[in-house]
């Protein structure tokens, strides 16, 4: 089954961009405009610092994170709105999400 072609339009503005690597995620920025039909305007977002206190046991190859499900972050719109061309190669190249939600995610059982 063939992967549906990202459409640059409307509906994109207020969704977010995530960079997912692996079993991490890190926000990317917020869609916040359309420029022409390949390109959007991003405002930069950042995570806070993990409010979750981890939990880690001995054991694995360095320790056993028995919360790591558990992370809390605050996400924060900061810095100037820049423009990026969107594609589905970029999407696939830079690992990049467009999603409905800021994500982080540090995999500390890795």
């Amino acid at each position: 089954m063939k992967a549906q072609k990202l459409q640059i339009n409307e509906d994109l503005i207020g969704k977010y961009i995530n960079r997912c690597l692996y079993t991490d995620s890190m926000p990317v920025g917020k869609i916040v405009g359309i420029k022409g039909k390949t390109k959007v305007l991003i405002q930069p977002v950042i995570a806070s610092a993990n409010k979750t206190k981890m939990e880690i046991i001995p054991g694995g190859f360095a320790g056993h994170c028995v919360n790591n499900r558990h992370q809390r972050y605050d996400f924060i719109e900061t810095g100037e709105v820049y423009e990026e061309r969107l594609s589905n190669t970029k999407l696939k190249n830079y690992s990049w999400r467009v999603q409905d939600a800021p994500s982080k995610f540090h995999d500390y059982n890795f």
